[in-house]
C-alpha cells in the first residue's frame, strides 16, 4: 500500500517537474541559500510552532532539493532507498500520524526545511494542514518596498498573536485585523483567542476557497478582513458553516 502511495506521489512530482521544465522554471524545490540577499541578516528563534503546510515552499540548502519537484512530491524512482524510506514514513503516518517536529527557517513568511523534507512531502501528499517544527526566523533589512513593510507589520502582529497562517496584500491590514477582533494595538492574544480565531478563519477559508476564491488576485486573508468590515467578529464566531457559505 505504501509503495502504491509513493508511486502516486511520484506521478504528481514528475508531472509538476516536467510542467515547470517546459515553462523554463526551476523544476525542483526552491532553496533558501539561493534566494537570500548578500547583506547581513539577523535571526531569532521562534521555538516550536505549528507550521502551515501550504507555506512550506522549499529547503534550507540546495543539496536537499533534487529529490523533490517544486510541489514537494518525490521524483526519484521507486527502487531507490529514498523511495523505501518515504513509503515507510507514509505507512507510519497512516497508522499513528507524524508527530516528530521538523526543523525549518522562516523568511518573509515562507518556510524552508532543514530537517524533515520527507515528512513534509508525505504530509503534503496526504493534504495535512500543518506540521510541528522548530523555526528560526531570518529578518531582512527594512526597506521602503511594499512587501517588506507588510512583512514587518506581520512580525509585529505575530508577536501579539503567534498566528502565522493569514496573509494580506495591503499595508495596514494586520493593524486593522487586530482592531476588528476587538483587540487594542498592543493587546496579547490568549490561547482561547487563538483557538476561536483559528476555528472561524479556517471555516471561512474553506467556504471561500471552495467557491473559487483562490482564482481572485487577493489573498484569503484580504477577503476575510473585508468580511470583518461588514459583519461583526463576535457575530461571525456564532455563524454556522452554511451561514458563512451563504
Amino acid at each position: 500500500m505504501a509503495l502504491k502511495d509513493y508511486n502516486k506521489a511520484f506521478r504528481y512530482g514528475k508531472k509538476e517537474y516536467e510542467s515547470r521544465l517546459l515553462a523554463g522554471r526551476k523544476p525542483t524545490l526552491e532553496s533558501l541559500d539561493e534566494i537570500l540577499p548578500d547583506e547581513a541578516l539577523s535571526t531569532e528563534s521562534l521555538g516550536l510552532v505549528q507550521i502551515p503546510i501550504d507555506q512550506i515552499v522549499g529547503t534550507r540548502y540546495s543539496g536537499r532539493s533534487s529529490a523533490f519537484a517544486s510541489n514537494f512530491m518525490p521524483i526519484l524512482e521507486s527502487n531507490t532507498e529514498f523511495a523505501i524510506k518515504w513509503a515507510k514514513l507514509s505507512t507510519s503516518h497512516e497508522k499513528e500520524g507524524i508527530h516528530e517536529p521538523i526543523k525549518a527557517w522562516e523568511y518573509m513568511n515562507k518556510f524552508y526545511v532543514e530537517e524533515g523534507n520527507k515528512r513534509v512531502s508525505v504530509l503534503k501528499y496526504f493534504d495535512a494542514v500543518s506540521v510541528p517544527g522548530y523555526v528560526t526566523r531570518i529578518l531582512p533589512q527594512r526597506t521602503e518596498q511594499k512587501e517588506n513593510k507588510i512583512y514587518y507589520e506581520y512580525v509585529d502582529f505575530y508577536a501579539l498573536s503567534q498566528i502565522n497562517y493569514i496573509w494580506f496584500s495591503r499595508l495596514g491590514s494586520f493593524v486593522r485585523l487586530q482592531k476588528a477582533v476587538g483587540k487594542g494595538a498592543k493587546d496579547i492574544w490568549s490561547d482561547d483567542d487563538k483557538l476561536t480565531f483559528s476555528s472561524v478563519y479556517s471555516r471561512f477559508a474553506a467556504e471561500y476557497e471552495s467557491l473559487g476564491g483562490k482564482k481572485l488576485s487577493i489573498t484569503t486573508g484580504d477577503a476575510f478582513l473585508a468580511f470583518l468590515m461588514i459583519y461583526d467578529y463576535k457575530d461571525i464566531c456564532q455563524k454556522t458553516v452554511n451561514e458563512l457559505k451563504e
